[in-house]
C-alpha cells in the first residue's frame, strides 16, 4: 500500500548497477533464478515476456530498463523477485539480491522532492543502514493500473485461446 512515505518494517534489498534499493518484505512472494523468459510482441521494452511460475503465467519485468538505466546481460546473480501486486504477480529482474533489513524510523528519511517528478513519485523514501544510502521503493506503483490490468488480460487471451 501506497502512503508516500516509507514506513518502518523489513525490506528486501536488492541492486540495479550500484545502487541499492528496498522494497516492503510483505509484496514479497519469492526469489527465483533467471529461467526461460517467453518473449510476448509489441509489449514495451522493459517488458521482457512471462514465465511459467508451477502452472501460473505472470509478466516478467527488467527492473533496469524500468527505471530507465542500461540493461546489462544477466550474471549468476541476477535474480527474479516475484511480487504481489492487486491484481497478479509480477517478477522484476535484478542484479542481485542482498539481504532482509529492518529499518527503524531512525533509519528513514523522506524521499527528496525532486522537481515535482511524477516519473519517481514511487520512491518513498531514503534508507540509512550502515554507510549505505537505500532507495525504498513501492514496488507495486512502479506500475500503472493500466499496465498490470493489461498484462491480466493478456494473459487470460493467451489461456483462452489455448
Amino acid at each position: 500500500m501506497n502512503l508516500g512515505i516509507a514506513r518502518p518494517g523489513q525490506y528486501l534489498t536488492f541492486k540495479l548497477k550500484n545502487e541499492f534499493y528496498g522494497v516492503a518484505i510483505e509484496n514479497v512472494r519469492e526469489i527465483n533464478r533467471v529461467g526461460e523468459i517467453t518473449p510476448v510482441p509489441k509489449t514495451p521494452q522493459f517488458i521482457k515476456g512471462v514465465m511459467n511460475l508451477r502452472g501460473k503465467i505472470i509478466p516478467v519485468v527488467n527492473l533496469r530498463e524500468r527505471f530507465g538505466l542500461n540493461s546489462e546481460a544477466y550474471t549468476r546473480d541476477t535474480c527474479i523477485i516475484v511480487i504481489d501486486t492487486p491484481q497478479n504477480q509480477i517478477g522484476l529482474i535484478v542484479d542481485s539480491v542482498k539481504e532482509v533489513m529492518t529499518l527503524e524510523d531512525r533509519h528513514i528519511e523522506a524521499s527528496p522532492a525532486l522537481a515535482g517528478n511524477k516519473t519517481t513519485n514511487f520512491i518513498v523514501g531514503l534508507g540509512k543502514y550502515d554507510d549505505k544510502v537505500i532507495i525504498l521503493v513501492d514496488i507495486v506503483s512502479v506500475f500503472t493500473p493500466e499496465q498490470i490490468g493489461n498484462w491480466d488480460n493478456a494473459h487470460r487471451t493467451k489461456t483462452e485461446a489455448a
